[in-house]
């Protein structure tokens, strides 16, 4: 990256800084600004970015970037929160993605022909994983209830890593693997399968609940100084992402477990680790985001096929919405709550992680259409994710307090017996 980019990044975080509360109050997102950033010093504007850095060297910042988002965002969910309410995030993640992703097949063998039924598939999951930092705006409005906002960090954490699986599963059946055997494929995938999320969550939890432990000692007996309490987090988060994936476990899954076992075993150093952690997360985002601007996007772009465009809108606007409203069905949730958490799952980070996956194990030829369509969707996602975020979450605040329903949302004092959907209805 030449310097005139570097300074324009630099002094583009500087001055978003410093007006960043109001340029959130005018819908404009951080992804917004730093993606258009991309396009501007790329190579269709001012062509001052370093345009053949290796894509792996781009994949291997995502990657980063979106390990130590996970473990800073399961770091700070309250646990207490998320047990009374966990059939809602669950049904999201057992049922929603498994849902969109069929659903997300269907239009892609629909609307992009020249794909075949694995490479639809593969399409479709990796835009199933939501980027709930693309809709921070959401997540800091402090006019929504906590369980709400709990709600759509915990499925947007989780949902990545267990996309990851699939998106390996349909690359081997796609032809882009030779791993698959011969004989009894399924059973080889199924345990794939298995050990990748069941590796995936032993590490992490192993990784954040030993390390977090050992953090809380330190810090308990004023052993470890302010510094490497905080480096603490990225040490661990990269050493669970790290250890699963050398024993064939899921790395995205075991920085998420590592991040929620942190937070529960290391009560202490918990607020200044997640602080660090989302600093350091959001710079790599930041980063991250304008090289799409610079690269991803245009390329995508360049000669776009209608086609393509219109399978990213019905992505964003029916295929997750409608996911997510089957997957909630018989909650006794509001009508006006199951449409919110179906918009609001905006495509970011994961999804860009996974083309630049799927781009280095088919090669650029073939993985030409998929990329594509995952960088215009993600491009849209940012903009109409992005302006609508602060408006729909003032319509949503202003719905439940007309209704009355938004103290049953409120944060717990405390959890009794669990809750009850139809009772405490959202």
């Amino acid at each position: 990256m030449e310097s005139p980019a570097l300074l324009l990044i630099a002094l583009a975080i500087l001055g978003y800084g410093l007006v960043a509360r109001h340029l959130r109050r005018i819908s404009l997102t951080a992804p917004i600004v730093f993606a258009a950033l991309g396009v501007l010093i790329g190579t269709a504007a001012l062509d001052l970015f370093d345009v053949n850095i290796a894509s792996h060297q781009i994949a291997v910042l995502a990657e980063l970037t979106l390990v130590l988002v996970l473990f800073a965002d399961a770091a700070g969910i309250d646990l207490r929160l998320l047990h009374a309410d966990q059939a809602v995030p669950a049904r999201m993640l057992l049922i929603g993605i498994p849902l969109a992703v069929l659903i997300g097949t269907g239009a892609a063998l629909v609307l992009l022909p020249d794909l075949d039924l694995w490479q639809a598939a593969l399409l479709a999951t990796m835009l199933a994983p939501t980027d709930a930092a693309l809709a921070r705006s959401v997540l800091v409005d402090e006019r929504l209830p906590v369980r709400i906002k709990q709600t759509i960090n915990a499925e947007s954490g989780l949902n990545d890593g267990l996309a990851l699986p699939l998106v390996f599963i349909f690359l081997a059946l796609a032809g882009a693997s030779a791993e698959t055997p011969d004989s009894h494929p399924l059973a080889h995938w199924s345990g794939f399968l298995l050990a990748q999320i069941g590796l995936g969550v032993l590490v992490g939890l192993a990784a954040g609940g030993l390390g977090g432990r050992l953090v809380e000692r330190a810090v308990k007996a004023g052993e470890m100084d302010k510094v490497f309490e905080r480096l603490s987090a990225v040490a661990l988060a990269v050493a669970a992402y790290a250890g699963a994936s050398l024993i064939g476990g899921n790395g995205f899954i075991a920085a998420f477990t590592g991040g929620m076992a942190f937070g529960r075993f290391a009560r202490r150093a918990r607020q200044p680790v997640i602080s660090f952690g989302e600093t350091e997360g959001q710079l790599l985002a930041l980063i991250t985001f304008v090289i799409f601007g610079a690269i991803l996007l245009p390329d995508a772009l360049e000669a776009p096929d209608w086609r393509a465009v219109a399978y990213a809108l019905v992505s964003l606007v029916l295929v997750r919405p409608l996911a997510i409203w089957l997957s909630l069905t018989g909650t006794g949730l509001l009508t006006s709550t199951r449409l919110f958490f179906g918009w609001f799952g905006p495509r970011g980070l994961a999804s860009i992680v996974f083309a630049l996956i799927v781009e280095g194990r088919l090669g650029s030829s073939d993985a030409a259409p998929l990329v594509a369509a995952v960088s215009i969707t993600v491009g849209l996602s940012i903009i109409l994710h992005g302006l609508s975020a602060g408006p729909l979450a003032a319509l949503y605040a202003r719905r439940l307090d007309a209704r009355g329903d938004r103290d049953a949302l409120a944060e717990f004092a405390q959890v009794e017996h669990g809750s009850d959907l139809k009772r405490s209805r959202f």
